[in-house]
């Protein structure tokens, strides 16, 4: 079983979901993907788990829970495709796994029994998603927990615009070396930024190509280079972009042809 989540390690959340899981599958080996996502950062969320969960065996139950509409009326579900089950909320944290070939099958999660007796408001992810998953993890049927669900929720990544002289784009998020990861993706302007040439500026800085690895260029300086989740990053050599170039997620960036 995987887990990705936005708790953080601070406090009980990570302890007592895993609890949750083990009180139901003593013998469920748990591997934590990250409990670092960004507070509510739904899309981050999803990008994670579509970059991580085709690395796992079929069957492996995977857990997601970035839920800022706990004890509302999103439903909660569990998908299952090309072998592996994903349960979490109905919110987009799923987003990531809805492309490809092969079609996905949902089901809301109902049945009472499989929840801890006692059901809190405000914590889902260890009252109703991790025992569920611990089910799961023993071989429960899917379509036991309640009905199918069709047009699961969906989260579209901001799109960068072309505007004149360039491409508008954004920073989606930092990851932990700090290095920020924007909503360029290498499939869609991959061959145009190897190929034509341009510029990203800011304060007493600037990128001029795509290196190939982080390692390029000169120790302190920042550069450009499409990571292994296939979006353009912004780096900085043996340093931390986050820190240093003056951006954050959410900032806009502009690149422009030369």
């Amino acid at each position: 079983m995987t887990l990705i989540t936005d708790f953080g390690w601070a406090g009980e959340y990570v302890g007592a979901l895993k609890g949750a899981v083990l009180r139901v599958n003593p013998n469920c080996r748990v591997v934590d993907l990250t409990h670092q996502v960004e507070p509510q950062n739904l899309l981050q969320a999803a990008f994670i788990l579509e970059n991580t969960y085709p690395f796992f065996p079929p069957e492996t139950v995977h857990l997601v829970v970035v839920d800022p509409g706990v004890g509302t009326r999103r439903k909660a579900v569990v998908v299952k495709k090309e072998g592996h089950l994903f349960v979490g909320p109905d919110n987009g944290v799923l987003a990531g796994i809805m492309g490809g070939k092969e079609s996905v099958l949902g089901y809301e999660i109902k049945e009472r029994k499989y929840f801890l007796s006692q059901v809190s408001d405000s914590f889902h992810g260890r009252d109703i998603f991790a025992p569920v998953a611990g089910q799961l993890s023993l071989g429960l049927d899917p379509s036991r927990l309640g009905p199918r669900v069709r047009g699961l929720t969906t989260l579209e990544i901001p799109r960068p615009r072309r505007v004149k002289g360039g491409l508008a784009a954004r920073i989606l998020w930092a990851d932990s070396f700090g290095n920020l990861i924007t909503n360029l993706a290498r499939r869609e302007y991959g061959r145009e930024l190897d190929t034509r040439p341009f510029r990203i500026k800011g304060k007493g800085w600037k990128i001029d190509r795509v290196h190939r690895t982080y390692g390029e260029g000169r120790p302190g300086g920042p550069i450009a280079l499409f990571g292994s989740g296939g979006f353009l990053e912004i780096s900085v050599n043996r340093g931390n972009a986050l820190n240093t170039l003056g951006l954050k997620p959410g900032d806009p960036i502009l690149l422009l042809w030369r």
